[in-house]
């Protein structure tokens, strides 16, 4: 393992039980304030998770800061004020929105995510406390200190993308869940036809290359609807989950609803739509593939 790698995982150790605290208490207050908000507060949540966009949104977003700042970086090397003190400016204004999108991204995490997404929220804040500082140094006359803030505000913000880099490529949050999913190419038996009942959630498993791969299955009278019940988000059953408005299916883990007909996301946090199946019945057998 790299130093670096075991550095974050003794760190989260240290602190392991105060970052679950706080992480769930502070969970709780978004959950308190969302509350009062219904439906509305959800359109949002869902603008925010990046459902409209069929990808999370603050991996898109934190490259806008990030850039700005290294742009003011090399700007007040080479000495041209006016540009870095506006990229310093620029990154600030980019940082609000793209900490709103991580916020409601980390609201739905838990255990090493969750305690890394934090330590991620905190320099990032301390970093962005930093480039204020300097934004503010800047206009009333004071370029040393201006400089010397934003220059340790980039140390800190770059300490921070580390974090959340560690939380993606190592940890797994905010992939699809579906990404390494086998293809059904050729048709094959995944249940009786006899199981299913119309308009129940009716879950099976079916074995891909040694692999087995979940289904869950919704009958409308002669229709056959299935998607992958691998939930994109963190994984969850969708199976197990419950039929909801419009025949959706709703994750029990964080709510995400997925519409059966074409695996499209109505409700966040996923931000990813479901794998889709063709189905037929053939032989008292619900046959699938993957669908086009």
């Amino acid at each position: 393992m790299a130093v670096a790698d075991r550095l974050i995982e003794r760190a989260e150790e240290k602190i392991e039980a105060p970052l679950d605290s706080l992480g769930e208490s502070l969970q709780g207050a978004m959950d308190a304030a969302g509350k009062p908000l219904g439906g509305p507060g959800q359109v949002v949540k869902n603008f925010l998770n990046g459902v409209w966009l069929g990808h999370p949104l603050h991996p898109v977003l934190s490259d806008v800061p990030i850039g700005a700042w290294s742009t003011a970086l090399c700007l007040d090397v080479l000495g041209l004020k006016r540009g870095a003190d506006a990229a310093v400016g620029l990154g600030i204004l980019a940082a609000v929105p793209t900490a709103l999108s991580g916020a409601a991204d980390w609201r739905d995490t838990s255990d090493g995510p969750r305690r890394g997404g934090l330590l991620h929220a905190l320099l990032n804040s301390l970093g962005l406390g930093l480039y204020v500082g300097s934004w503010l140094a800047r206009r009333v006359g004071s370029r040393g200190l201006g400089v010397a803030l934003s220059t340790t505000g980039y140390a800190v913000v770059a300490g921070a993308a580390y974090l959340g880099g560690d939380m993606v490529y190592r940890q797994g949050a905010g992939i699809s869940r579906n990404a390494f999913d086998p293809e059904i190419k050729e048709w094959i038996a995944a249940l009786p036809a006899d199981r299913l009942s119309d308009g129940t959630l009716v879950g099976a498993e079916v074995q891909v290359d040694g692999k087995p791969l979940p289904i869950v299955f919704l009958k409308r009278g002669d229709r056959i609807m299935a998607l992958s019940a691998l939930c994109s988000h963190w994984g969850g059953p969708l199976a197990e989950g419950k039929l909801v408005d419009d025949d959706c299916v709703e994750c029990p883990w964080h709510g995400s609803r997925f519409a059966m007909a074409d695996g499209s996301v109505k409700q966040g946090p996923a931000a990813y739509a479901q794998p889709r199946f063709d189905t037929r019945v053939r032989d008292g057998q619900v046959e699938i593939r993957q669908a086009d």
